[in-house]
């Protein structure tokens, strides 16, 4: 899926922290699906549809990273973000990190950014 409505496939096992993104994406009506660190990405992505993969380093910011940039080598045209608790880090090449800190409608605002930038 690419262009039109934003829709983000959120890789995070912090059931709090989905939640709240959940309700706020739901606020927006945007389009957010779910998927834990047993499921494969390829498969969700498949079954739900998205143009934005947004992966939950819990703290562990280079394994994320691998992660997201494998994923980004396979859909080279769904921008990925990163979020990591500070996000102090510098960004590996091709991702966007954010902090998954900030207010929840501040942390949607920003990836919708990304989203909106990349399609245009």
């Amino acid at each position: 899926m690419s262009g039109g409505t934003l829709s983000i496939l959120l890789a995070s096992d912090d059931v709090p922290f989905v939640d709240k993104l959940t309700a706020a994406a739901a606020e927006r009506g945007v389009a957010l699906h779910t998927l834990t660190a047993e499921q494969d990405v390829d498969v969700a992505l498949a079954q739900n549809g998205a143009n934005v993969y947004v992966v939950d380093a819990n703290r562990a910011v280079r394994r994320g990273a691998r992660s997201a940039t494998a994923f980004a080598a396979r859909h080279p045209g769904i921008p990925v973000v990163l979020l990591t608790d500070g996000g102090d880090a510098p960004a590996p090449a091709g991702l966007v990190l954010l902090d998954k800190l900030r207010p929840t409608d501040g942390l949607l605002g920003a990836i919708e950014l990304v989203y909106a930038t990349t399609v245009q």
